[in-house]
């Protein structure tokens, strides 16, 4: 049961369904808010963690199917822009034309900013499996991201994700926490979760312990409530697709446009 703290602040109850009502919806399907991988690169190489690493970096949500399928061209035909040594060779200009041209990035500016300086952290590690398999715990990794920097809440920890899920470290714990940004806190406003969309920051971390904490009393894992929480925001949120949402029993757009009518 949560504490009144966060009672104060979110509908717990409210919370509960809104998780069963994903996993319903979305349990079983094994392609939700996932990196494809490009078919030739070795699976659980130290290739396969550089494309991770940057393929999660500017990987936030809106349009991410999209963005992973020009990722993968862009390995096809450009595979030195995965390649940290090759980067760095690179002034900002030139890099900046090549991921415009290829990757297609949402802040073309911001984003080359990020994958230099990436590209400068991930030039230490010589093989990023022994270096992940060494790791004990999700908190180990936790450090280990927080380390090389550049990462977002959600991009930070999407990665996290995938690398816990690639099973290559030495624990097999679930993800802690998950990450809300605001198409998450707007889901959670419009099913009544919460009852604003400006939450502070102790706000936003009780709204992530809902989630967590309603998946463990469901059995549902954290990491699987964070891929559908993205999912949903991807493809059906941004994209106005309300009748075919499996929360528009809750929501108050569809109650709204209901009463319209």
């Amino acid at each position: 049961m949560m504490n009144k703290t966060i009672e104060k602040n979110i509908n717990y109850e409210k919370c509960k369904n809104v998780v069963k009502s994903l996993n319903d919806y979305y349990k079983g399907n094994k392609d939700l808010a996932n990196i494809e991988f490009p078919s030739n690169i070795i699976i659980n190489s130290h290739e396969y963690y550089l494309y991770i690493f940057y393929s999660c970096l500017l990987n936030y949500g809106m349009r991410s199917k999209v963005y992973n399928q020009n990722l993968i061209n862009t390995y096809k035909d450009v595979p030195n822009l995965f390649n940290p040594n090759y980067i760095i060779t690179l002034n900002e200009e030139s890099l900046k034309s090549q991921l415009i041209k290829n990757i297609h990035p949402r802040y073309p500016n911001v984003g080359t900013r990020k994958w230099m300086e990436l590209s400068k952290q991930l030039i230490q590690y010589k093989n990023l499996p022994d270096d992940l398999k060494i790791l004990k715990s999700i908190g180990e990794l936790n450090e280990f991201i927080k380390g090389i920097k550049g990462y977002g809440r959600k991009t930070g920890n999407l990665l996290i994700r995938m690398i816990r899920d690639s099973k290559i470290c030495n624990f097999t714990e679930e993800i802690e926490s998950i990450p809300i940004d605001r198409h998450d806190i707007e889901i959670s406003y419009l099913t009544g979760i919460t009852n604003k969309l400006k939450l502070n920051d102790k706000e936003i971390e009780d709204l992530s312990n809902a989630y967590v904490e309603s998946g463990n009393d469901l059995n549902i894992s954290p990491s699987n409530i964070d891929k559908y929480l993205w999912e949903l925001g991807a493809t059906l949120c941004t994209k106005k697709k309300c009748s075919e949402c499996p929360l528009n029993i809750y929501c108050k757009n569809v109650q709204n446009k209901s009463k319209e009518v």
